[in-house]
């Protein structure tokens, strides 16, 4: 028994429509798979942490210091913590100035501090972080490395420093490090945050001021 052209036609556009079918839902499963492997790999809290560093570290306020004979900043790192004045993470409005300071917990938590330049009673040069308000943005760490770009103290020419500390303006490059104990699937791309301001305010966030530095009324 033989087929038309026409039966052979339309066999051949179900068969068409059946394939894109079958691919369409493997393409499907793909993505979902895919998406599977990401959250279970840690990549969503990874890519949490690093916005929640990126938006508060380009956003940080170059205040002058008042605690020195000299112009600096306050903004200081090391290779292990690094500290800075910032609008709150959940503003975009440059009011209500906090000071955070990132560091590695005992515990191997990847933890950003944050205070009120209100509180006059914070030390903001000091290691003591009581009345600070913690928030861990990673657990099982096992190693925080952060770097600076500029030129030395000394003089020469911008490379990476592993501090930086009361100078005339903020670095021109931080890099942010993150490593994890073996067998941890999470991985760290290198976080590389550019500050936007570098040009130091004119006034002074200290407890005479009552912490309202570039604030509105």
């Amino acid at each position: 028994m033989g087929f038309t052209l026409i039966e052979v036609l339309v066999s051949l556009a179900l068969m068409g429509m059946a394939a894109a079918l079958l691919l369409s839902g493997l393409r499907m499963a793909g993505l979902v798979a895919m998406h599977e492997r990401t959250t279970g790999s840690g990549l969503d809290e990874v890519i949490a942490a690093q916005r929640v560093l990126r938006t508060g570290i380009e956003r940080l306020r170059p205040i002058a210091r008042v605690d020195t004979s000299g112009s600096v900043v306050e903004f200081r790192g090391n290779d292990a913590v690094l500290s800075y004045v910032a609008p709150p993470l959940e503003r975009q409005s440059p009011n209500a100035l906090q000071r955070f300071r990132l560091a590695r917990a005992t515990s191997g938590d990847l933890v950003l501090y944050s205070v009120s330049t209100r509180q006059a009673r914070i030390d903001p040069s000091g290691f003591d972080l009581v009345g600070w308000t913690p928030t861990t943005l990673l657990r099982g760490t096992s190693n925080l490395s952060i770097s600076y770009r500029g030129a030395p103290v000394t003089g020469g020419p911008r490379t990476w420093l592993n501090e930086w500390w009361d100078r005339g303006k903020p670095p021109e490059l931080i890099r942010i490090r993150v490593e994890f104990p073996a067998g941890d699937s999470r991985q760290w791309p290198d976080l590389l945050v550019r500050p936007r301001a570098t040009t130091t305010t004119t006034c002074q966030v200290d407890g005479t001021t009552n912490g309202r530095c570039g604030e509105r009324p």
